[in-house]
């Protein structure tokens, strides 16, 4: 399956040795609305978590592991939670699971149900190298929901191309990169390290490519 590769900043990897980055590249897909196959998954999904509590996430490996990998970067996983554990604290554990469309949903589906985080953007709309570094004072980007840009803390683990940042990874994506219906070609993103473990993420970002392309 085609792929992209981002580079990893040697300030990252001074700090997670382990750290590796993997993608995958979905092309020629029309995003529509969230079918009623995916919602089923969706559903069975909030009644698998039913009845469950936040402490039910110290024990499980994955939480874990993501929390260690955003302390050696140097962010407090309770302050920013990382993007599985969020996804579960604001929504699955709370009886909810957003709907936004087919590309997107597909991706929160395999990720909850794996615990691996995806990151989704718009292929056709990053420019040059791709590079995963932390972030410097001054450096900022419009998320997803805002209309204008917003600072971003020292240290936070970025995407950036060539002219832009587009990813607060694990915590928040840019609007400049955002799936909408007139995507067509989207990059597939997720990362780890030996506690997790690269076969576990390729195979993660496969099941997810392979989703999306049954609901294009």
């Amino acid at each position: 399956m085609e792929t992209l590769d981002v580079s990893i900043n040697n300030e990252v990897l001074r700090k997670v040795p382990d750290l590796f980055a993997k993608t995958r590249i979905v092309r020629n897909v029309s995003i529509r609305n969230t079918p009623p196959e995916l919602q089923d998954r969706k559903n069975r999904i909030l009644e698998r978590w039913k009845g469950k509590s936040e402490s039910d996430l110290e024990s499980i490996p994955e939480i874990v592991a993501y929390r260690r990998l955003q302390e050696m970067l140097g962010s407090d996983p309770r302050e920013i939670l990382p993007a599985v554990e969020g996804m579960l604290v604001r929504g699955v554990l709370k009886g909810k699971f957003p709907t936004v469309n087919s590309a997107v949903d597909s991706a929160n589906i395999i990720s909850i149900e794996n615990l691996v985080p995806i990151g989704l953007f718009d292929l056709d709309r990053i420019e040059g190298d791709v590079e995963l570094r932390l972030a410097h004072s001054g450096d900022e980007f419009i998320p997803i929901g805002k209309s204008g840009p917003e600072k971003l803390k020292m240290n936070t683990p970025i995407l950036r191309d060539s002219k832009k940042i587009f990813s607060a990874v694990g915590a928040r994506d840019s609007k400049d990169t955002m799936i909408t219906p007139a995507s067509k070609n989207l990059l597939l993103f997720s990362w780890g390290t030996s506690e997790v473990g690269q076969e576990k993420v390729i195979e993660v970002l496969d099941k997810c490519a392979s989703l999306i392309q049954s609901n294009k």
